[in-house]
């Protein structure tokens, strides 16, 4: 690399989702048959959110051209309202009596971290945080990422559903280009490519090299 080093603290997006994110462009209509035609099954008793989850991270890693996630990667996974159906679910059982267990482990939303696990043949260091800013997360795994990077999810099954994914690995030091990100959509911008620490937050850029 000559002169020019890597550091962890400066990330290229290696891929992305393909429908993208915003209101009203989430998953394709028989997203879970094309979800269970991936898997060799259809997904049993996870819940919409956690397959939602694992349609949009298997997606990114198919762009990142990965076919397994490195050990050391961090996972965070983020939403804003979790687990609305099973939450929902359990809270008409409970009116009857107590919930069904499945029911009651649906609405959960750290199931999905076993689900992507178990899909991903991975153990590593994952985490599901429920935040009202999306940017949250995304300034969160940049604090606590290491070596391998990140996969970063923002999964929502409110309709309209949605499951946006980034993949940033490490990448060589630009020496220009980075501004400060304001907002959410400027940082998961197909113009944007990659992300670093500042000091007022995150600094984005179209280019690493």
């Amino acid at each position: 690399m000559g002169e020019q080093k890597m550091s962890s603290f400066t990330w290229q997006i290696t891929g992305r989702t393909p429908d993208g994110f915003s209101s009203g462009n989430g998953p394709p209509d028989k997203w879970r048959d094309q979800l269970a035609t991936r898997l060799g099954h259809r997904p049993r008793r996870i819940g919409i959110l956690a397959e939602l989850a694992l349609f949009g991270a298997l997606d990114c890693l198919d762009a990142a051209k990965e076919t397994a996630l490195p050990g050391d990667v961090v996972l965070r996974v983020c939403s804003l309202r979790g687990s609305v159906s099973a939450l929902s679910q359990v809270l008409e059982q409970n009116r009857e009596g107590l919930p069904m267990p499945f029911s009651f482990l649906q609405s959960q939303t750290s199931q999905i971290l076993p689900a992507l696990a178990a899909a991903l043949n991975w153990q590593g260091d994952a985490v599901v945080v429920l935040a009202r800013n999306p940017m949250d997360l995304a300034m969160l795994a940049c604090h606590q990422a290491g070596g391998a990077g990140m996969l970063l999810g923002w999964v929502e099954e409110a309709q309209p559903c949605q499951s946006y994914w980034l993949r940033l690995a490490p990448c060589i030091v630009p020496t220009a280009g980075f501004v400060s990100a304001s907002r959410f959509e400027e940082m998961i911008s197909p113009n944007t490519r990659c992300w670093r620490l500042g000091q007022a937050g995150i600094e984005i850029a179209p280019a690493c090299d």
